[in-house]
C-alpha cells in the first residue's frame, strides 16, 4: 500500500512513533520500514514534524507482539540473558540488566516501550543504596524523567524513583498488614517512604492515628503530597531517625519495620515503643535455614525489653533470590508488668476495652508458625484474625 511517511533517525524512532500515535496520525496497519540508521514511519497523511517526508510502498498486516523480546534486537547468543520480568511503577518500567547486555540497554528499553504503549519511560535499576534506600537509576529510553503516579488498590502515589524508595512488589503485603489493623489502634510506620502502608491503613481501616515517618526529606515531601491527594486524614507525618520518632510517639499498638536488611537493628526501639500490648511486623531477607535463628533472636530481644511474646508467626512475602526470601515476622507482645490483663492495649482501652489485637493466639511464642503470602505458588492464606 502506498502511503506518506516521516523519515527519522533510528534513535528517535520510538519517540516520534509515540507522538504520531498520540496525534492519531500513525498508520498502525502498515509495517514500519528500517533502512540502515533511518526509520520510515507510515502516516495517514503528510505530517510536518521537522523531519523529511516521502511517499512509498509499505507492507500491510499486523504482527502481534507477545513480549518485548519479540521485537528487541540483540545477538542471538545473548537472548537468554534478557530480563524475563521487570517492575512497572506508574508508567515507568524498572529493569535490572546483566553486564553482558549493557551495550544494548537502549534497544531493550525501546523495545519495552514499543511492546506496551502505556509505558512511557524505561529505567535501569542498579540497586538500592544508603540509609535513605534510594535507587541508583538511569533512564535508558523514553521521556527523561523518574517521576510518575502509581495506582495501588485505588489509591494514587506520586513517586520519584531516583529520590525515594517504592516497590510495587509489596502491594499484597501492604494489604495483608492493613487488614490486620483494628479500629482505634495507633500505628507507627517509621520507614514510610511515600506512604503506601500508612495511607492504605488510614483509608481502608479505622485506626485512631497512623504515625508515618522517614529519614529521607524527599520521601516525606512526597508522603505529605500523597496524604493530601488521597485525603488520608488519620496520618501524622514526621521526618527523622526512626529511633527518635518511636520515642516521641510512644506508646503505640502496632509498628511496621519495613526495612528488611537492617530492621532488626530497630527492634529494641520498637519493643520499647509498644504499650501494654501490641504487634511488631519486622521484615528480613533470609535463607530458609536461618529462619529459626532469626526467630530466636527476636525472642531474646523481646525478653531484654521486658516483653513476653504471645504469638510469633513467620509469613513469606516473596522470593528475593534463588536461595533467599523476603519474610515478615508478626510478633505479638505483652509487657511483663501487664500480664494480668493481656488483651488490652493503650489505644484499645481508649476506644473499645473488649477489642483484642489481631494477632492474639493461644499458642506459645516458643513456636514459629508459618503463613505464606496469597498469590504465590505453593503458598497458604495467612490465618485471619
Amino acid at each position: 500500500m502506498r502511503a506518506w511517511c516521516i523519515v527519522v533517525p533510528r534513535e528517535r524512532g520510538e519517540e516520534i512513533r509515540r507522538r504520531l500515535m498520540d496525534l492519531g496520525l500513525l498508520h498502525e496497519h502498515l509495517r514500519i520500514v528500517r533502512e540502515g540508521e533511518r526509520l520510515l514511519l507510515p502516516t495517514k497523511e503528510r505530517v510536518d514534524l521537522g523531519f523529511p517526508t516521502e511517499q512509498r510502498e509499505f507492507g500491510t498486516g499486523f504482527v502481534a507482539v507477545r513480549s518485548y523480546k519479540d521485537v528487541v534486537e540483540v545477538p542471538d547468543a545473548l537472548r537468554r540473558s534478557l530480563p524475563t520480568s521487570f517492575d512497572v511503577i506508574g508508567d515507568i518500567a524498572v529493569l535490572k540488566i546483566p553486564e553482558e547486555l549493557q551495550r544494548y540497554r537502549e534497544q531493550i528499553g525501546l523495545s519495552i516501550l514499543r511492546w506496551n504503549p502505556k509505558i512511557r519511560v524505561a529505567v535501569q535499576d542498579r540497586g538500592v543504596k544508603g540509609e535513605r534506600r534510594v535507587r541508583s537509576i538511569e533512564v535508558i529510553a523514553g521521556e527523561r524523567r523518574t517521576t510518575t503516579v502509581h495506582t495501588e488498590y485505588g489509591l494514587h502515589y506520586r513517586v520519584d524513583l531516583a529520590q525515594a524508595y517504592f516497590s510495587p512488589r509489596l502491594a499484597s503485603e501492604r494489604k495483608r498488614i492493613a487488614d490486620l489493623v483494628l479500629e482505634g489502634e495507633v500505628v507507627a510506620d517509621p520507614f514510610a517512604g511515600v506512604g503506601p502502608f500508612a495511607i492504605l491503613i488510614a483509608k481502608r481501616r479505622r485506626p485512631r492515628l497512623v504515625h508515618a515517618s522517614d529519614v529521607n526529606p524527599v520521601a516525606v515531601e512526597l508522603l505529605r503530597a500523597n496524604i493530601g491527594a488521597n485525603r488520608a486524614a488519620r496520618v501524622a507525618t514526621h521526618e527523622g531517625d526512626a529511633r527518635r520518632i518511636l520515642r516521641q510517639i510512644a506508646p503505640v499498638d502496632r509498628i511496621i519495620l519495613d526495612l528488611p536488611h537492617t530492621a532488626f537493628d530497630y527492634l529494641p526501639n520498637a519493643f520499647a515503643a509498644i504499650g501494654a500490648r501490641g504487634v511488631v511486623h519486622v521484615y528480613r531477607i533470609l535463607e530458609r535455614a536461618d529462619e529459626r535463628a532469626a526467630a530466636d533472636r527476636i525472642r531474646g530481644m523481646a525478653a531484654q525489653a521486658g516483653m513476653e511474646i504471645r504469638d510469633l508467626q513467620l509469613h513469606t512475602v516473596r522470593a528475593y533470590s534463588p536461595t533467599q526470601h523476603h519474610v515478615a515476622f508478626d510478633v505479638t507482645v505483652v509487657r511483663a508488668s501487664h500480664r494480668a490483663d493481656p488483651d488490652r492495649s493503650p489505644s484499645a482501652s481508649r476506644t473499645s476495652p473488649t477489642k483484642e489485637t489481631p494477632t492474639t493466639g493461644r499458642r506459645s511464642g516458643r513456636t514459629v508458625r508459618r503463613s505464606e503470602a496469597p498469590g504465590h505458588r505453593s503458598r497458604h492464606s495467612a490465618r485471619r484474625r
